[in-house]
């Protein structure tokens, strides 16, 4: 007995210390980051991990307005947020006719949104470039967020399908016998039940909407449309050494993401975990 208590605290201790150091490891580039946002390029150098001795908080006023980074920011937040919006609609539709309705071909579909989860970014940049250019969509917000759609919505409708196979068909079979139509089963009964997987795939898509690079980098020229992640590259030129507000806009990059992450971190969670219990 006392061999195993002494392996099972000496399991836990390792196990402590581990995540101690991997919270350290993840966290010094972020406190490196907030720090260096308020402080000149002298003391970035001289002292990485040290106060600033005044915080230099026009870094951030620099970074906004001089950089441009509020336009960029309000970029980001449209594309991002409409694809959003457009990814919740269609995934819970279409997971609603999968997860509810007994048809032939269901399954083939369901398959088919598996294989699309499977289909690496690159290899289809030539065509999906082709399809841009041959249309003249450059430059082109709503082109770059049905781009965003096509490639999050197999993963939005599997979440959102596992999710309603699990909720309990009696509401619905209530509503029916009420009178209530499908599409008012789906708005009125589905869609409130179906909170924690919307909020997952919405904090999943809003991510890889607002940090995508690839996309905007090869569609968009215009810069009063490019996003906040194509925002950033301009500290590689005219702004190169400008280290304090280089910082700053990383700060304003992360912010918002972080911020949302962590006030539907429980949904999120539970989004994910109840997709896999069954009714």
């Amino acid at each position: 007995m006392k061999k195993t208590e002494s392996k099972s605290r000496l399991g836990k201790v390792i196990m402590y210390f581990y995540l101690l150091v991997m919270t350290v490891v993840f966290a010094m580039p972020m406190v490196f980051t907030l720090l260096s946002s308020v402080k000149t390029k002298l003391e970035i150098f001289s002292d990485p991990f040290a106060l600033p001795k005044v915080p230099q908080f026009v870094n951030y006023i620099v970074a906004w307005k001089e950089a441009n980074m509020s336009r960029y920011f309000i970029n980001s937040i449209v594309q991002a947020g409409a694809t959003v919006i457009i990814l919740a609609i269609m995934a819970s539709m279409a997971a609603y006719v999968l997860s509810r309705f007994d048809f032939k071909g269901n399954k083939f579909l369901l398959l088919f949104f598996t294989v699309g989860m499977m289909v690496p970014m690159h290899t289809v940049l030539v065509p999906v470039a082709y399809i841009i250019g041959a249309l003249n969509l450059k430059n082109n917000i709503l082109a770059l967020i049905l781009i965003y759609v096509s490639f999050s919505l197999p993963f939005s409708i599997l979440v959102m399908t596992n999710f309603m196979k699990g909720v309990n068909r009696s509401l619905e079979e209530a509503a029916v016998i009420d009178g209530a139509t499908y599409f008012q089963v789906y708005r009125l009964v589905i869609l409130p039940l179906c909170i924690p997987a919307l909020s997952t795939i919405s904090i999943f898509n809003f991510l890889s909407a607002w940090n995508n690079i690839l996309f905007p980098l090869l569609f968009i020229n215009d810069k009063k449309l490019k996003p906040i992640s194509l925002g950033l590259l301009n500290f590689n030129g005219e702004r190169g050494s400008d280290y304090g507000p280089l910082m700053a806009a990383i700060v304003i990059t992360v912010a918002l993401p972080l911020i949302l992450y962590l006030l539907f971190q429980e949904k999120v969670e539970g989004g994910l975990a109840a997709g896999a219990v069954k009714e």
